[in-house]
């Protein structure tokens, strides 16, 4: 049991480090956003945040799938590290270059070739960001804070050049280029961190075999990563295509106050899942202990995200107000219903590591094409009677429906949808089991 304890201290590290990582991060970028907001047209705004947006779902494709798979892995199996980090690299970039050709396709559908050139441009990052699979295998050893410094450090120097950059020559190509080369960078610092490690298993020649054993196991994942960037981004170009270019500035100004939050329960849940899979490893996936941290990870996931939502409304509206201007008005209704995800998006956060820890993949790419579909189809309604709020009531619904009544259309998922149940209902657990609880005989 103390072992357990020790490895949950330095999971809880792990954690820190991680959040730490993406608070700075997203905190960073979050003021260059904003002052991307001040100092472009929205029009161009609208470009840039379409780009930015396309080359996500890149992202979801470049990724593969593998992710959490790759940890699980790596904890399982250290004698082949060497080759699984490989096979991790090989796949990825391969993966990239498929990213790369499918949203470059989905931006013709714009029709704006100024659209299309900032999406292409934006979609190089993908070569990039593929090269840090050695960032996997830190996690897998609780060692989060060697790749974390990394990229502290290259968002740091990056954020100067922006505000640099904003100030003297505000543009989004030249936005775009520095978005583009921050992900090779940091892959790049990580690669030699790891090389340098004296730890570090090396890279051998890559398996067919051991690519396609990932691979097989993978890409329900795959599919339902790309199900959820469809999710999470099909608004936006739904938008594009129905109002134009100034909505989709005005609803991504929303989006990314409202989105900054969206990261904090992915990284700490992708920090400690080693321990998680640890304690089901030793204790099994039918223990109290286990059923325990789950539940206890739901429990906080949601009320978590219930005070960041407010938080999200009162801190939003002052930015949008006072920051963005009267061009942005109609941003803040948009703020409003999108904040009202976060809870769902935080308990959502959990389960797919449930998901993962039970090998359940299939429900992961059912919950995910489940909210993909209701978002698409309400937007395509919704929109034309409602504008642009109506792609946010869409992707609100969308939301709630992948990350919760997804988990009821699967036998065995049912158990996470009534953890999640009795997360909602936490605060009336508390004071029953305080305050209600039958005392005990002297």
């Amino acid at each position: 049991m103390a072992k357990i304890t020790g490895d949950s201290r330095r999971a809880l590290g792990n954690g820190f480090w991680n959040a730490g990582q993406q608070t700075l991060s997203l905190g960073l970028n979050a003021v260059v956003g904003i002052l991307l907001v001040v100092a472009v047209p929205v029009d161009e705004y609208g470009i840039y945040s379409y780009a930015v947006a396309l080359s996500s779902i890149g992202v979801a494709v470049m990724s593969a799938g593998l992710s959490g798979l790759a940890v699980r892995e790596l904890v399982h199996d250290r004698e082949h590290n060497a080759a699984i980090v490989a096979a991790l690299t090989v796949i990825r970039e391969f993966f990239a270059l498929v990213g790369f050709l499918i949203i470059g396709g989905i931006s013709f559908t714009s029709g704006n070739n100024l659209t299309i050139a900032a999406t292409l441009l934006a979609s190089t990052a993908l070569f990039g960001r593929a090269l840090n699979a050695p960032e996997l295998w830190f996690l897998s050893h609780l060692r989060s804070s060697k790749p974390a410094i990394a990229r502290i450090s290259v968002t740091a120097v990056l954020f100067v050049v922006r505000l640099g950059l904003l100030a003297f020559f505000p543009n989004i190509w030249v936005m775009l280029v520095v978005y583009s080369a921050e992900g090779l960078i940091s892959s790049l610092i990580i690669i030699v961190m790891y090389f340098r490690d004296k730890s570090n298993p090396g890279f051998t020649k890559p398996s067919f075999s051991t690519m396609t054993k990932l691979l097989r196991r993978s890409w329900p994942l795959m599919l339902s990563s790309l199900a959820d960037q469809a999710n999470l981004k099909a608004s936006t170009i739904i938008i594009q295509a129905m109002l134009g270019l100034k909505s989709v500035g005005i609803y991504a100004a929303a989006s990314r106050l409202s989105e900054i939050s969206f990261f904090l329960p992915v990284v700490f849940m992708n920090s400690t899942f080693p321990v998680l899979l640890k304690v089901r490893k030793e204790k099994g996936a039918d223990s109290p202990e286990y059923k325990s941290m789950l539940q206890r990870s739901y429990d906080q996931a949601f009320w978590v995200g219930v005070l960041v939502a407010v938080g999200v409304i009162i801190f939003g509206t002052i930015i949008i107000t006072f920051v963005f201007g009267p061009d942005y008005d109609q941003a803040i209704p948009i703020l409003y219903v999108q904040a009202a995800a976060c809870p769902f998006v935080f308990m959502g956060a959990v389960y797919s590591k449930w998901i993962i820890a039970e090998g359940y993949l299939w429900s992961s790419l059912v919950r995910h094409a489940f909210g993909a579909t209701i978002n698409i189809l309400l937007n395509i309604a919704l929109i034309p009677i409602m504008g642009v709020e109506g792609a946010a009531v869409a992707t609100l619904t969308s939301y709630v429906a992948s990350s919760y009544f997804a988990s009821f259309l699967g036998r065995r998922s049912r158990e996470a949808g009534v953890q999640m149940t009795l997360a909602v209902a936490w605060p009336v657990r508390l004071f029953r089991n305080r305050f209600l609880r039958p005392s005990t005989p002297s």
